[in-house]
């Protein structure tokens, strides 16, 4: 068959959107005239139109190395090479055919921008580095390698979103590119999300398991969610110096991971006010809004271990402050249970009698109240058994609201905890007595099926 013919076919099937078959006409044409540069150009129009860039540039390259003068060949190679970020092959290409020409000059500039760009990336000015990459991304926005290098100069910089983004093109462009899965996932592990970070990892080092960078983070984040898990457990468990030390140890791992340091930070801080520590909570609350002081996490959290450390005063002008700087609503509420706190501090306070910190949870309160309950019981009170009557009786009231989600919510913003509650008493005395008794029976003896049924009984005969 001659090679016209097979150049017609290939036109058929290329207009049919048969691009293999086209592929394989122009193919037998290179074959038969291998000098001819129409076949190279035909063959350069299937590889472009599959989005085959690199098979399309090296068809157009032996199209122009037959047909050196052709003006369009040198137009459409030097687009491509603008497509592609090679703005100075571009300009070469643009200068033979044309001169100084609008596309001429607009790849001129990129190169310049380009150049600059690998100068400082060099030099590691990397705001001036991304500056540079930036421009020449104005003239082209599908090059890979400019693509990479402001990926890089961003995460350099902690605009790790940048980074994100950049990286997740190039990985459109070219999914098998190792180095933009690493920076990937080095920009998500320092935004705090491992998971995504390590799965990015992964992905690379299927492709290439001794990849130094990817293997190196993955190992990292392994071992800094290990420990951080182990203290979160331990926390849980109630273990809670157990749990500080080894928060230390995770931070002492990458002490300049902030979106890791200030969360763990803060449970680290909440644990000092669980056992006591106040001032450490206090300090600790205060360093984290030194770095941020725009952080509404901040302001609650300083707020919350200056409550637990009874400085009411301090909780409810730094709950105030909040406000002011982050206008975040949820410190309306704050500052209502602050100010409550205060004015309880002054008079009744539950969490006091309970000897539990306002934080406290409901395990805390139910072995604070278990405790106090035996110990002021009149029966174990016989020579003090008024006093012991009336401890008795505050330890119940507090127990009865702090047990209570309803009711404690009521009692931290302020509000009347009970119905007609008038004096410091909360309800009526003779009330308190039947379920302060049975209460102790609850909490104290064994819930046989026949208490059950008396506490129900008498429950129901004060609320009638």
């Amino acid at each position: 068959m001659s090679p016209g013919k097979l150049r017609q076919l290939g036109e058929v099937a290329f207009s049919s959107q048969r691009y293999e078959e086209a592929l394989s006409y122009y193919g037998e044409a290179v074959k038969a005239e291998p000098e001819n540069s129409t076949n190279y150009y035909k063959l350069f129009r299937v590889h472009q139109r599959m989005r085959r860039q690199n098979d399309a540039l090296d068809d157009l390259t032996k199209a122009i190395q037959y047909t050196p003068d052709n003006v369009e060949y040198r137009k459409q190679r030097g687009k491509m090479y603008m497509s592609m970020g090679k703005c100075g092959e571009a300009a070469e290409d643009y200068n033979t055919v044309s001169g100084l020409t609008e596309e001429a000059m607009r790849a001129h500039s990129c190169k310049i921008s380009i150049e600059n760009a690998k100068m400082f990336h060099e030099r590691e000015d990397w705001q001036n580095a991304f500056n540079a990459v930036n421009k020449a991304l104005s003239f082209t926005d599908t090059s890979p390698e400019l693509l990479m290098m402001r990926a890089k100069a961003a995460l350099e910089l902690d605009d790790y979103y940048s980074t994100v983004m950049d990286a997740g093109k190039v990985i459109k462009l070219d999914a098998n590119n190792i180095d933009a899965y690493q920076l990937r996932g080095d920009a998500y592990f320092w935004l705090g999300e491992h998971e995504m970070s390590k799965n990015h990892y992964r992905e690379a080092l299927r492709s290439d398991p001794e990849h130094a960078g990817c293997k190196n983070g993955h190992k990292l984040i392994k071992k800094i969610d290990k420990k951080a898990k182990k203290a979160d457990d331990a926390a849980a468990a109630g273990k809670h110096e157990e749990a500080i030390a080894m928060y230390e140890e995770a931070i002492g791992y990458v002490p300049n991971h902030l979106n890791f340091v200030r969360p763990t930070l803060q449970k680290k801080a909440r644990l000092h006010s669980k056992i006591g520590q106040h001032d450490r909570a206090i300090e600790i609350a205060q360093n984290l809004l030194e770095v941020d002081d725009e952080s509404a996490d901040g302001y609650v959290l300083l707020g919350e271990v200056q409550l637990a450390a009874e400085k009411f005063e301090d909780a409810v002008r730094t709950y105030k402050q909040g406000y002011e700087e982050t206008e975040d609503d949820v410190f309306k509420e704050k500052i209502q249970q602050a100010e409550a706190a205060l004015k309880q501090s002054k008079t009744k306070n539950y969490y006091k009698i309970l000897g539990v910190p306002r934080n406290a949870d409901s395990k805390e309160i139910k072995k604070a109240y278990k405790k106090l309950a035996i110990l002021y019981h009149p029966d174990k009170n016989m020579d003090n058994q008024e006093e012991a009557q009336k401890k008795f009786q505050e330890v119940a009231e507090a127990n009865e609201v702090l047990s209570d989600d309803e009711l404690r919510g009521k009692y931290d913003r302020g509000e009347d905890v009970f119905e007609n509650q008038g004096g410091s008493e909360g309800i009526g005395s003779t009330t308190w007595v039947v379920i302060t008794f049975f209460s102790t029976i609850r909490m104290v003896c064994s819930w046989t099926q026949e208490a059950r049924v008396w506490v129900r009984m008498v429950s129901q005969l004060v609320a009638d």
